[in-house]
């Protein structure tokens, strides 16, 4: 196969869609990301203008091949879109008029970022975006991550290889509607220092990866705009359940924010970010506590000659709900019994003096002596009273002489 070096000027077809024994990868990505340069390297020959200053160096899209190994290699330089040369719109109309005017059979898309970014940014996603927008579910499975600027330590592959990554895979469920996706190699390259054992490396893995893909066609590129609008949409309130601390039950709420992605074109739905938690707090919504009552009197039993007091310490649940205000008492329970005496049989001695009168011959006797009885009270406050007993010797008597009684009445003198 001949290879050709052309401009989006003089662009001839690229008949390349059965051809196995050839490659094109597309590249994407900021202004200044490296992509020409890795495009020279990738081809292993200086096909594309570069520089080390800030500013962008291709400024149509074109492409450029080599036979390297014995398989053709195309690589396909985008501008850098939003570069502060040419409008956006201007840009992405003169890439699809490139990719469908010419049949080319794309192996692989490779979005372009220099390793210093620490973070997924907002121009990645807008190219992430467009891509996604031109060539819909395809891309999900041919899309790569090229990180340039690289050292041997940097960056950290780790944090690269999982919370970069991750930022990613993130973004592309939440653009596709996918629940999950396959795979999303990440290489590592310094386009200046192709000796370094890392950068072979890389290489040759990388270029593994796009010959195991299946190509799909350019010309079946879609319209699609460079970036969206976003909304925040806030929630404040959200409940995300209700815990039990103690004998206090919380519910727990939450602000949360997302993000509304809004294409340009209007041409399908918004879709969104996932939930971000910008408050976490929580609602007393109920409490339970409990009154507590110690020796509380119960009653009172008898047993012999012994009155005992029993008394109870209780307690009860009190729940108060603070959505309705309601106060709830739970019923008393008897927690522990205590039983006292308070009172026993008493025994006492009353002594009275009684005094009465005896009939005697001529006279009477007034007799006065001492009585004794025993009083007995009972716990339950009963009183018997024993019979009285005369005390000995405590009788005193003293005899009354009858006497005449002269009574006049209406002039007679009775006796």
């Amino acid at each position: 196969m001949q290879t050709e070096n052309t401009t989006s000027g003089n662009m001839k077809t690229i008949s390349n869609m059965d051809d196995d024994n050839s490659v094109v990868v597309m590249l994407v990505g900021d202004p200044g990301s490296g992509k020409s340069s890795f495009g020279n390297l990738y081809l292993k020959k200086e096909a594309f203008e570069t520089s080390q200053r800030p500013l962008p160096c291709t400024l149509i899209p074109n492409y450029e091949s080599n036979v390297v190994d014995g398989m053709e290699r195309t690589v396909i330089d985008t501008e850098g879109f939003d570069d502060g040369v040419h409008s956006v719109e201007e840009q992405i109309q003169r890439l699809a008029v490139m990719l469908r005017r010419y049949n080319i059979g794309i192996s692989a898309i490779g979005v372009v970022i220099q390793a210093e970014q620490l973070r997924i940014t907002q121009g990645v996603k807008n190219v992430i975006k467009f891509v996604y927008d031109a060539f819909g579910d395809v891309i999900l499975s041919h899309l790569c991550i090229i990180f340039t600027h690289c050292t041997r330590r940097f960056p950290d592959r780790t944090i690269k290889n999982n919370s970069y990554k991750n930022a990613i895979i993130k973004y592309l469920t939440e653009i596709s509607g996918k629940d999950t996706i396959q795979g999303l190699p990440i290489y590592y390259f310094n386009c200046m220092k192709p000796e370094k054992d890392f950068v072979a490396e890389n290489l040759m893995h990388f270029h593994g990866w796009v010959a195991s893909r299946q190509k799909f066609c350019s010309s079946e590129v879609r319209d699609a705009d460079f970036g969206y609008t976003t909304q925040e949409e806030k929630e404040e309130g959200h409940s995300i359940g209700i815990v039990t601390e103690g004998n206090i039950t919380y519910e727990n709420f939450i602000d949360r924010m997302r993000v509304k992605y809004i294409p340009n074109n209007n041409s399908e739905k918004p879709s969104y970010s996932e939930w971000e938690t910008t408050k976490e707090y929580r609602k007393k919504i109920k409490e339970v506590s409990e009154e507590r009552v110690d020796n509380s009197f119960l009653c009172y039993s008898f047993e012999g000659d012994k009155k005992y007091e029993i008394t109870i310490d209780k307690v009860r649940t009190i729940t108060v709900d603070f959505e309705t205000g309601q106060v709830e008492h739970g019923p008393w329970g008897e927690i522990a019994r205590h039983k006292k005496v308070v009172d026993s049989t008493k025994e006492r001695e009353e002594t009275t003096t009684s005094s009465w009168v005896e009939v005697v011959k001529g006279g009477y006797n007034i007799v006065c002596a001492k009585f004794r009885r025993k009083i007995i009270i009972t716990p339950d406050g009963n009183v018997n009273f024993g019979d009285e007993i005369e005390i000995p010797g405590t009788r005193v008597s003293q005899f009354i002489k009858n006497e005449v009684v002269v009574v006049k009445k209406g002039g007679c003198l009775l006796i």
